[in-house]
This record gives C-alpha cells, structure tokens and sequence, in this order.
C-alpha cells in the first residue's frame, strides 16, 4: 500500500501535533500487506437471523493476522480507526447528505507478522488515508457529552480475572424474543471499552459523545437487553438502553466534558480500486 505525497504529509501532520495524543515513530508508516475495501450489503436471506453483523466490529485480528470489519459507514471506520465514539467524529458535510451514513463499507486487510495490537490503527488509519484521501485532525473542546458513571444498585458486572489482552474483548448482539428486542454479550472490556461498546450497539440513543467517568479499573462481561429508539419514538414499549444500563448499576449523565474530537478536513465517498 502506497500514501500519496499529498496524503502521507497530511496524514503525518495529523499524527504529529504536539499536545493531541499522537505518538508517531520516526520512519515509515505502518502499512496492511494487503488490503480491500468494498461496498457492504446484508444477505436478506439471513436480515432477521440474529447471525449476520452479529459481532460489533473492533479491530481484533484472527490467529491468520487478519483483520475484517464489516457493515460500517464512513463516520464509524473514522471513529474506529482513531479510537473514538462515533459522534466525536465532527464532518459537517456529512450531516446533510444522509449517502454518508447509508453507504456500508467491508474492510479485510492482512497485518505484517511483526506488526503489534498497537500498529493496527494506524494502518488503518493510513489506509483510510490513501483510499478515500482522508484528511483529518484532532481538537480537543469541552462539549455536551453522555458521561458513565457509577449508579445507585449494586454493580451487575462481572468481574474477569487476568489480563485484558489475554483474549478478544468484543460484544456479540442478537434479537431478542420480541419484536425490536435486541440483546448483547459483551466480553473482556474495561470500562473504557464498554462505553464505547454500548455507544456502539445502541447509536439511536446517543446524539452526544460518551465518556467514561466510573473510575471502575477492572476487565468486565456483562449482557444488555433494550429497544431500538424508533420502537419508543413510535409507541413501542421496553427497556430503552438508558435502562438496560441502570440494571448493570450504571447510569449516563448529560454534563460537559473535555472530549477529543475527530475533524474530517477531507474525504471521498468511495474509495479508490483495489
């Protein structure tokens, strides 16, 4: 995979900027061996099987060195790719052309044999560079934010001993046994993660970004049950995901917060061939 003049300088000034978090090794960019980026459709013969995007996409990579992302917009593979919840990625374009959001993408990529848990952003985020010539950077502001925090109950979580990267933290969703019912499995994660995870399984419910104010320092499974916000919007009944996590003796509070944000300077729509 090779940047662009123009892509590589934008993407390492990106990275570089002092105070943003970045940590960039001098020399080249780590790089995917290969890489494929394609349009996502659901197969309909499996929409409602609870089987098909049922992981929730992470940047965990298989026992061949391959990493694989399917059912994901443009603003989420940002989101992911600079660690991130979704609406901290700031693209006003993006807000009114619904095409953005609608358009699915699958990303499988193979990362060198001497590449590390570390490296994987960034590949991704060089690739994202390189294929949809994405120009981004960091600003930090104190906006509305969702923030975790400890609730009344007693904490519903369980707690998993050894290390965090001993296996793959993820979450695993499925339809529960009533219409718009959803339920996930989420495994591994600290608190960090799982704010990030529950952001990720119920976006409806979140319109600000989310940060993790529990002061909780272990590695955690836990499930949720909840409804889809459109359910209620239109008079359904159920648990919404607000309520799924006060039963984990959690809870969000609406408040500011100084937050990371992701500005999308430039990007296409598509991205360019294989």
């Amino acid at each position: 995979m090779k940047l662009s003049d123009k892509a590589r300088v934008a993407f390492l000034m990106a990275v570089a900027l002092p105070g943003m978090g970045f940590t960039q090794s001098a020399g080249k960019l780590p790089e995917f061996e290969v890489a494929s980026i394609k349009p996502y459709v659901t197969d309909p013969s499996v929409m409602w099987t609870g089987v098909e995007d049922a992981k929730l996409p992470d940047l965990s990579v298989n026992e061949n060195r391959t990493l694989n992302i399917i059912n994901l917009n443009l603003r989420d593979l940002v989101a992911l790719a600079y660690g991130v919840g979704g609406a901290q990625v700031v693209a006003p374009a993006w807000q009114t052309d619904p095409t953005w959001t609608e358009t699915r993408f699958a990303v499988v990529a193979k990362v060198p044999a001497d590449g590390n848990k570390k490296d994987v952003t960034r590949m991704l985020q060089a690739l994202l560079a390189e294929r949809f010539h994405l120009v981004a950077h960091r600003e930090e502001k104190a906006i509305p934010v969702f923030a975790l925090e400890i609730g009344k109950g007693p904490l519903k979580l369980k707690d998993v001993k050894g290390d965090e990267d001993s296996s793959s933290p993820g979450c695993t969703r499925s339809f529960g046994t009533q219409p718009a019912w959803f339920t996930a499995t989420c495994t591994r994660m600290t608190s960090a993660r799982m704010v990030q995870a529950i952001q990720r399984l119920g976006p409806s419910y979140f319109d600000k970004p989310v940060v993790d104010l529990t002061g909780l320092t272990g590695v955690y499974d836990f499930s949720v049950e909840w409804v889809g916000r459109s359910y209620l919007d239109n008079g359904g009944s159920g648990p919404s995901m607000f309520a799924a996590v006060e039963k984990l003796g959690l809870k969000f509070v609406s408040t500011n917060h100084a937050m990371d944000l992701i500005v999308v300077d430039h990007c296409d729509k598509q991205p360019t061939e294989n």
